[in-house]
């Protein structure tokens, strides 16, 4: 299903705009200047537009200053959002400055026109800034209001107001929304901008107009904007990303949850354990005594176990090492019914048929871990962060719990930032319980982060 198509806004959308709340443009002699002015006058207000059209994440110098900002407050993960909020107080000023790059531009110029313009049109009695986001999906409506506006205040004393909006447009492929936020925040009450209103109403009005043409097909057959999606870049083998904004409420059409991209190119669970045969002395021996000769792990029970020690040493979090008891008695049975030859090939195929027939058992009564639910005394629980639109940037952590009648519960963690997605971390968690010797496996889901 294709997404709707919408181009970006344009400076004659914005004539069309000014004029129906009846302004006019500043300097119809512009392209012949020499010394550049503002765009309109509107009212008493000579007014100057400056369009982002730029994706502001996209540029490296940027991305590198955000990596280290965010590396320095969580150094161990190795998918990292791009939240202002998980910033300490002094981290989200430091923020705010990276990402102003354009809008201090933006302010910077528009200041020199508006004082030419102004002294250019003695009847005008404000400046205002009026700035519309095109591009920079990386800052929400919000966001953007709240940067420009300080950097007014900061930056110059010839704005003395400012005008932040915008079209954002959210889609699923079934369901989009459309968002045309305008917001006026005066930085020198004492030159308000009286005609915002009227622009407000012009503002609304075109957007209205603007949307129908979207809906019957009329955008241009060129038109290259699509709706706002997840902005991300590596550095270093870290993804950071900043997620597209959560539509508002679940989907009434994708039941399972709005589709989301899978890069990891996994068609299947990947192997989630390293099983190993493992035996007590007196079992050994019996087993030893039905192999080839040339098959023999070693003259010792002792050394059988030096191997078992070198596998478990090189145990790898995503891919457990996994002790599996066996028996003689139960392997040369089970050899039997699946026509095998006694081997060690044969006893590393029991063990890992020992250990699927567990770990099947195990997520078979795996469950959500919820506040009413009640949980058993020890079990195993997997967490999984959604991140985004991208199940690969999911991250997910694995821990044995205690819980205990009074206080807060026992908790041995197992896997820690993790970057494997849900179904995958729920069998990797089935696998622990299995060499921990737990039954119960529950899961929980953070969204905080989810594209829902």
């Amino acid at each position: 299903m294709e997404h709707f198509r919408v181009r970006p806004l344009t400076e004659a959308d914005f004539d069309e705009i000014v004029k129906a709340a009846g302004g006019v443009r500043a300097h119809p002699d512009a392209d012949a200047r020499d010394r550049p002015g503002a765009d309109y006058l509107i009212a008493e207000a000579v007014v100057e537009l400056k369009s982002l059209d730029d994706e502001g994440l996209a540029k490296p110098e940027r991305q590198a200053k955000l990596a280290a900002l965010f590396r320095l407050h969580q150094p161990h993960r190795p998918v990292i959002v791009l939240d202002r909020a998980a910033l300490p107080e002094d981290a989200q000023r430091h923020y705010d400055r990276i990402l102003e790059g354009p809008i201090k531009s933006a302010v910077s110029k528009a200041s020199k026109q508006l004082k030419q313009s102004r002294a250019e049109h003695p009847g005008s009695n404000s400046s205002v800034l009026l700035v519309i986001n095109n591009g920079y999906t990386g800052l929400d409506h919000t966001a953007l209001l709240r940067m420009v506006a300080h950097r007014a205040r900061q930056d110059t004393q010839e704005v003395d107001g400012v005008i932040v909006a915008g079209c954002y447009f959210y889609s699923d492929t079934f369901d989009s929304y459309f968002l045309w936020p305008i917001d006026y925040v005066p930085i020198n009450v004492a030159r308000p901008f009286k005609a915002y209103e009227t622009l407000r109403g012009a503002w609304n009005a075109f957007a209205e107009r603007f949307m129908t043409r979207v809906v019957c097909g009329e955008m241009p057959a060129d038109t290259i904007k699509g709706p706002v999606i997840d902005t991300q870049f590596e550095i270093e083998g870290v993804t950071y990303v900043k997620p597209a904004p959560p539509m508002g409420k679940k989907s009434e059409f994708f039941a399972r949850g709005r589709p989301r991209k899978d890069s990891t190119g996994l068609k299947h669970c990947p192997t989630v354990a390293r099983t190993f045969p493992d035996t007590t002395r007196e079992e050994w021996q019996r087993i030893v005594a039905h192999l080839p000769a040339g098959q023999r792990p070693g003259d010792t029970h002792e050394a059988w176990m030096q191997e078992r020690a070198a596998c478990a040493a090189a145990d790898d979090p995503i891919r457990p090492f996994v002790p599996i008891k066996v028996s003689n008695e139960a392997w040369l049975t089970w050899c039997l019914t699946n026509a095998m030859t006694p081997s060690m090939k044969a006893l590393a195929a029991y063990a890992n048929d020992l250990f699927e027939q567990r770990i099947r058992a195990v997520f078979g009564s795996a469950r959500e871990r919820t506040r009413a639910g009640i949980v058993p005394s020890r079990y195993i629980l997997v967490a999984t962060e959604e991140i985004g639109q991208e199940r690969a940037n999911d991250v997910s952590h694995i821990a044995v719990l205690t819980e205990r009648s009074h206080g807060e519960p026992v908790i041995r963690e197992l896997v820690t930032n993790a970057r494997i997605f849900h179904e995958h971390a729920l069998m990797l968690a089935c696998a622990y319980a299995v060499r921990e010797g737990i039954d119960m496996v529950l899961w929980q889901k953070h969204l905080e982060y989810a594209w829902v």
